[in-house]
This record gives C-alpha cells, sequence and structure tokens, in this order.
C-alpha cells in the first residue's frame, strides 16, 4: 500500500492541526505538526488537545 500523497496547505491557508494518531486506552493523540498530548477533560473541561486546537487557530478577520 503507497503512503498518502503528502501536500502543502495553499498560499492563502495556514496548516491545520488534525489529529494524525490517536491511542484510544491512553487518551492521547498526536498531531499532524507533532504535538503529543492528552485528550481527557480535567476540571476545567478542556482537554489538552483541545488547547492546542485553540492556541493555534488562525486569527479571524
Amino acid at each position: 500500500m503507497a503512503p498518502p500523497i503528502s501536500r502543502p496547505p495553499a498560499v492563502d491557508q495556514a496548516p491545520k492541526h488534525v489529529i494524525a494518531e490517536y491511542k484510544h486506552r491512553a487518551q492521547t493523540v498526536t498531531c499532524v505538526c507533532g504535538w503529543h498530548g492528552s485528550t481527557v477533560t480535567g476540571d476545567d473541561r478542556t482537554s489538552e488537545w483541545s488547547r492546542h486546537v485553540a492556541a493555534n487557530r488562525p486569527p479571524k478577520g
């Protein structure tokens, strides 16, 4: 099986932060950018993954 084709983002689009690997029992994810962290939500109901995505979201406007 051939590896997936990797294309650079379009010039007018920022790279997206999406899950490249998810480990269910450990509740961890690896982002396509290389970041690795947890999907477990704590008392603040925000997981490390949610904070990573929010921190890397391009500004609106």
